[in-house]
């Protein structure tokens, strides 16, 4: 798993980790006194919507920690690199979000109370493999550019609109890393494990869909319905399935 002196040459790689590092930023570059206009019902809202990315920054932590040298191993040191750097990301966020609820004098949701974030993750790690896992968190930053696209754009002059809007470039860094990753790897994959990337989707979206149905209420309070959210996440998930040449597997799941 580790090397001496590692080639490190795969120039796209290293260039996003350059990117990454460049880019990195911290919580004092949000103005967290935004708190005006939102009343303490859409606060309460917020609180109850935000957890299921709330967790998923966290479990996205212990993803990388746990990918990371599975990828070493497989022999692609550059996107580890950039694995270390994505980490740091995760770790903002979740550090953010958290400074978020003390900020608008909310809770998350206790975790009992979605029971599916919790089948959620332990799905993306199931198979112990770096692909499937890649491929899942690339969909995963897909529900989280929806959530912090939504929030951006219904709370564009507060702190969750700002905080959003900040959080949505990283999104972007980590799916052009799934984007390159997979690139790779999918020509090497029989036909039999590129479906299972399919029936991962799939497995994914219901779990989704049973987690929007949890969330209605407060969701429905902020002028958003769990069906449009997810049609938009269906649709953008699409969008990357057929850029990655994976459209001659069946769909199963469908919103």
């Amino acid at each position: 798993m580790i090397q001496v002196d590692p080639a490190l040459s795969d120039e796209e790689f290293l260039r996003l980790f350059e990117k990454g590092i460049g880019a990195q930023w911290s919580s004092d570059q949000i103005d967290w006194g935004l708190v005006q206009g939102l009343s303490p019902t859409q606060k309460d809202a917020l609180g109850q919507v935000i957890t299921p990315v709330f967790l998923g920054e966290q479990t996205a932590m212990l993803g990388v920690s746990a990918v990371l040298p599975m990828i070493l191993t497989s022999g692609y040191p550059e996107a580890a690199l950039y694995l270390a750097s994505m980490g740091l990301d995760e770790a903002r966020h979740f550090r953010n979000l958290s400074r978020l609820y003390r900020t608008l004098e909310v809770e998350p949701l206790p975790s009992r109370r979605l029971p599916e974030m919790w089948r959620y993750h332990a799905r993306l790690l199931q198979k112990h493999d770096p692909v499937q896992w890649v491929f899942g968190i690339l969909i995963s930053d897909l529900f989280a550019k929806t959530f912090y696209g939504g929030f951006a754009e219904r709370f564009p002059d507060t702190v969750v609109g700002r905080l959003s809007h900040r959080t949505l470039q990283d999104e972007a860094r980590h799916q052009a890393f799934s984007d390159r990753y997979l690139n790779r790897m999918l020509p090497t994959m029989e036909p039999r494990a590129r479906v299972q990337l399919l029936v991962l989707r799939d497995d994914l979206f219901r779990i989704m869909e049973k987690l929007g149905e949890r969330l209605r209420g407060p969701m429905e309070t902020l002028d958003w319905s769990p069906e449009a959210f997810l049609e938009e996440l269906w649709n953008d998930t699409e969008k990357w399935v057929k850029r990655l040449g994976l459209v001659e597997a069946p769909e199963v799941f469908s919103p």
